[in-house]
């Protein structure tokens, strides 16, 4: 013989599970906006550090190394993709552009 569930014991099994998801939704939405919050800091270093080189011709490439721990090739994808996610104005972005050329790396020979 299979025992049966009371009626009680079904409602506190459906309370606690919308609340477990409930739970788990919240911290799902803090996280996300933890990390958006992130992005946009980071977004907002790349993209000042980048303006602020403008008048200089660019930061070398030793100076973003230094400062974000990448080559300048991955640099530029990155400030692209930044500029492009925050919306920058377009006098902005054309001297981003002007200063910091996008080159795609180029494939490696198999020879």
């Amino acid at each position: 013989m299979t025992p049966t569930k009371t009626g009680a014991d079904s409602t506190g099994v459906e309370t606690y599970t919308r609340e477990y998801q409930k739970s788990r939704r919240t911290k799902h939405t803090r996280r996300q906006i933890q990390t958006e919050c992130k992005s946009r800091g980071e977004a907002a270093r790349f993209i000042e550090f980048a303006r602020a080189w403008i008048p200089y011709g660019g930061a070398t490439d030793e100076d973003i190394f230094v400062s974000f721990g990448m080559t300048r090739t991955r640099f530029v994808q990155m400030l692209r993709h930044f500029v492009a996610e925050v919306g920058v104005d377009a006098e902005t972005v054309r001297a981003l552009a002007d200063t910091y050329p996008y080159s795609p790396p180029s494939g490696r020979s198999m020879t």
